[in-house]
């Protein structure tokens, strides 16, 4: 199944094809046409600058470099995206590294997208599919990711403090020296999730659905509120 970067590609591929045709065609009338030192009329100049203005346009979408369109797509998407009819997906793409600080980005279908390192601090993430997403090392915080799809997604060493995950789905996902300090994680479900050297200070994970035997394999739980309500006293067994 192509992806709508896939289509929008073909199209330019096609119209890149389609100008350089015109150009050829234009080019075989000018070496036909008669030599004159001047043209008699502005009609006659017409072909040798629709050449000019092709070839330029040529230049243009050959300068086009596919990884800023799919940025293009995620800023589009961040300020009009889901008025469009039908809403554009933004699954697989490669937006690693990029500057998404306080993008609006609510519903936004990024499965399987690669985010490593970019900048999502601040951004809203409501209800997002973030499945199987590459958010490693990815700067993500007081961004708001409540009951956002966050299954089997890479998160190692994702910069989460104070953000919001709660009633995020987190199943399978790699939490691999997070940092969540100080983040709302209630009602969030880490059923299976990796949390080996995870900082969680201060962290709220109040009705959670995350097994003692993952707490037990954070760096840190210091202030943290556990499952049952109560403060983190140095065993995570109790309210099990």
């Amino acid at each position: 199944m192509t992806t709508r970067l896939e289509q929008r590609l073909s199209r330019l591929e096609k119209r890149v094809e389609a100008i350089h045709q015109m150009v050829y065609t234009l080019l075989q009338m000018q070496q036909a046409a008669p030599p004159a030192e001047e043209p008699e009329t502005e009609a006659e100049a017409i072909p040798g600058e629709l050449a000019e203005a092709a070839v330029a346009e040529v230049a243009a979408l050959e300068l086009l470099d596919p990884l800023d369109i799919q940025y293009e797509l995620a800023l589009n998407w961040a300020n009009e995206g889901r008025n469009q009819q039908p809403p554009q997906d933004l699954s697989e793409f490669d937006l690693a590294g990029r500057n998404l600080r306080g993008a609006d980005l609510k519903d936004a279908t990024l499965e399987r997208a690669s985010l490593a390192r970019a900048d999502l601090t601040g951004a809203r993430l409501q209800r997002a599919n973030l499945s199987e997403a590459d958010l490693s090392r990815a700067q993500l915080a007081r961004a708001d990711l409540s009951r956002a799809q966050l299954q089997r997604a890479d998160l190692t060493f994702a910069h989460l403090v104070y953000a919001k995950l709660t009633g995020a789905g987190l199943r399978y996902a790699v939490l691999t020296r997070a940092n969540l300090s100080g983040a709302n994680l209630s009602g969030a479900d880490f059923g299976g999730a990796q949390m080996h050297r995870a900082n969680l200070a201060r962290a709220n994970l109040r009705d959670a659905q995350v097994h003692r035997r993952q707490l037990a394999t954070a760096s840190t739980l210091d202030g943290a509120t556990m499952p049952d309500g109560r403060l983190y006293d140095g065993d995570p067994e109790p309210w099990k």
